[in-house]
């Protein structure tokens, strides 16, 4: 009795358990969290995946989609997929508009603390990553961010991130040095192909299963420690500029499978020894700098395993290119030293070392003797040809003197540009502008579209002599547009040559001007009452920005801001070279000076030309535009800001 009695108890209690839990499974949403559903909606501008949310009693109880999928355990979201159909492309014409904020979508995301899975896939999504809301997601196993926008440095938070494994960021536009992962002890999985990372290879834990790092910017030799890997069953390295030799080991990991190092600098010969793991599926090393033969498990392909291996320098196979391409002769064909404890006591560091500061040396002696040339040839070029050395300085640098030696006069005179000058110009502004969007004549419809019909969300600036716009093209690339008032005098003709000028203010360290549109006065047609001109779009923060935020974006390393510095001194170098005179007295504050997604910097304001006319015998310079006289934008020119 006693033990048919306790065995109704346990049944008894299985059954409560077995209610309880069934109760808090169909527990519905708590109304904060789906209100939390609801923003998040808003701030991914309604996608059409999410257009079932709205009528939905219970966001938790849809049907999973491959366009949506929201889980749910004791009232709370768990997992959130989102796939949108913003695929994206060079142009950015599928992201996502400019008043999107990648820092208030993951804020709001924060608001679901048991999120365990989180997918937003080709939703337009841009700007920087904000590391510190997502690392206090740590619930968080699945983070998968792919085919955005996203541009900037992988967050250092997500070294810290512990319960991660799996870390999709793959087909953005991400820049700079992985954090190290080593201590995610539970990611099995990381996709970062797809970027502009680099040049150091990210180092990953034990537990990775799946590694792609394909088609970024990782340099250098393949580490070691890939080889202990013993769990790693697909790897992809393509499309990099790693160098050295392959670490013959990699290719007997127990597990793996998948292994793709094509396109990359791997050289040397792989030794004949080199073994293959069974499961070993795909092996790609194509176009590479491989010489000497095939290791067996290589040669060719069989029923069980695919071997590419075309663009090396292999003896023994086809499709392969001449030895004198893969250098056979330097040091990239020496075998790969052992790969153990033991080796000859030759090799050792001092051997490195000796090597290193060979190669260092003749890289210097060959700098120097370049730059001898150099001088030499400018110095015979100047003393032929003396006149095209520089450009005229302007009059407001070098004021003119009297004939009799006496002072300058009070009222500083311009040049008149002539035809050589012109060509000047025309030569300067050839330079340094491939990666600036070509300048055209737009209509005012197409202004119009791109402002919203100059609306007054599209306004971002109203001032006596401007107003400015924020745009979008037909092809989504971004632009500002800004609306300059005309002095009355000048019509439609005696403006050709000024905007003439004007399509040569382009150079990859300018926030370029890249077309305009001039509009007629209604009531007048042959009088030109104003001129929008459409500029680039510069979205990526200020030199300022980047200097202090170190809170919101990775800091700058000494290098790059070098090359920032530099960057700003040839844009105002080209201002001043551009125009005869040239273009002076530049708004020159850190503030004004942008960088764009490659970090290259921009200056954003900058006056423009002014135009040199003849009264009565004098000669004055003025701009067409309606300004103050009163300021000094007045007196040398206007301000583009």
């Amino acid at each position: 009795m006693d033990s048919y009695s306790r065995s109704k108890r346990v049944t008894l209690l299985l059954v409560v358990l077995l209610c309880v839990s069934t109760l808090v499974a169909a527990q519905p949403l708590v109304s904060s969290q789906a209100k939390t559903l609801f923003w998040v909606r808003r701030l991914l501008g309604f996608p059409s995946a999410l257009d079932a949310l709205p009528g939905a009693p219970d966001p938790c109880a849809l049907p999973p989609t491959p366009a949506l999928t929201v889980a749910c355990a004791g009232g709370q979201v768990t997992e959130l997929s989102i796939l949108g159909d913003r695929v994206p492309d060079a142009a950015w014409r599928t992201a996502l508009p400019s008043n999107f904020s990648a820092e208030a979508l993951f804020t709001t995301l924060t608001r679901l603390p048991a999120l365990s899975r989180l997918s937003l896939v080709a939703l337009g999504l841009w700007g920087t990553l904000p590391g510190a809301k997502l690392h206090r997601l740590q619930a968080l196993q699945a983070l998968n961010l792919s085919s955005n926008y996203f541009y900037g440095a992988v967050p250092e938070q997500f070294s810290r991130i512990y319960s991660l494994q799996s870390l999709v960021l793959s087909r953005n536009w991400l820049n700079g040095t992985v954090p190290p992962l080593s201590g995610l002890a539970f990611l099995d999985e990381l996709d970062l192909g797809h970027n502009k990372l680099g040049p150091i290879f990210p180092e990953v834990g034990k537990a990775v299963v799946r590694l792609v790092l394909a088609d970024n910017n990782f340099t250098g030799k393949i580490p070691a420690g890939v080889s202990s890997l013993g769990q790693l069953q697909f790897l992809d390295v393509s499309g990099n500029q790693l160098q050295g030799w392959i670490p013959s080991s990699i290719f007997a990991l127990p597990a793996l499978r998948y292994i793709n190092l094509s396109r990359n600098q791997l050289a040397g010969q792989l030794p004949a020894s080199t073994a293959c793991a069974d499961a070993l599926e795909f092996v790609d090393v194509s176009a590479n700098l491989l010489t000497g033969t095939r290791p067996s498990c290589m040669q060719g392909n069989s029923s069980t395993r695919t071997v590419l291996d075309a663009g090396n320098c292999f003896a023994d196979a086809k499709l392969q290119r001449p030895s004198t391409y893969c250098n056979p002769g330097a040091l990239a064909a020496v075998l790969p030293p052992p790969q153990g404890n033991g080796g000859g006591r030759g090799g050792g560091k001092g051997g490195d070392v000796g090597m290193i500061l060979g190669i260092v040396g003749g890289v210097v002696a060959g700098a120097l003797l370049i730059a001898l040339v150099m001088m030499a040839v400018l110095r015979k070029a100047r003393r032929q040809h003396p006149e095209v050395s520089v450009l005229p300085k302007s009059p407001l640098a070098t004021p003119a003197r009297k004939a009799n030696g006496g002072k300058a006069p009070a009222k500083v005179t311009q040049k008149i540009v002539t035809s050589a000058d012109k060509r000047h110009a025309s030569q300067a502004a050839r330079v340094n502008t491939l990666e600036v969007p070509a300048y055209r004549v737009y209509t005012l419809e197409e202004l119009q579209e791109a402002t919203n019909n100059f609306g007054s969300p599209s306004l971002i600036k109203n001032c006596p002599i401007s107003k400015h716009y924020n745009g979008q093209l037909q092809d989504g690339s971004r632009v500002l547009v800004r609306c300059l008032r005309l002095k009355p005098k000048y019509s439609p003709q005696s403006l050709t040559q000024y905007m003439d000028i004007i399509s040569k203010l382009r150079h990859r360290h300018l926030v370029s001007i890249i077309g305009h549109c001039i509009v007629d006065d209604q009531e007048n047609p042959n009088i030109a009452s104003s001129v929008y001109l459409v500029s680039e779009c510069v979205t990526n923060g200020s030199l300022r920005s980047h200097l202090t935020e170190w809170r919101k974006r990775e800091m700058l390393k000494w290098p790059q801001r070098v090359s920032a510095v530099i960057g700003v001194a040839r844009g105002i170098q080209f201002l001043h070279d551009v125009t005869a005179p040239g273009i002076l007295r530049n708004d020159l504050h850190i503030e004004n000076i942008l960088l764009d997604k490659t970090l290259t910097s921009k200056v954003s304001n900058f006056n423009l030309p002014m135009i040199s006319t003849s009264k009565n015998g004098k000669i004055f310079s003025e701009t067409p535009f309606a300004v103050n006289e009163d300021n000094n934008h007045g007196r040398y020119g206007v301000l583009l800001d």
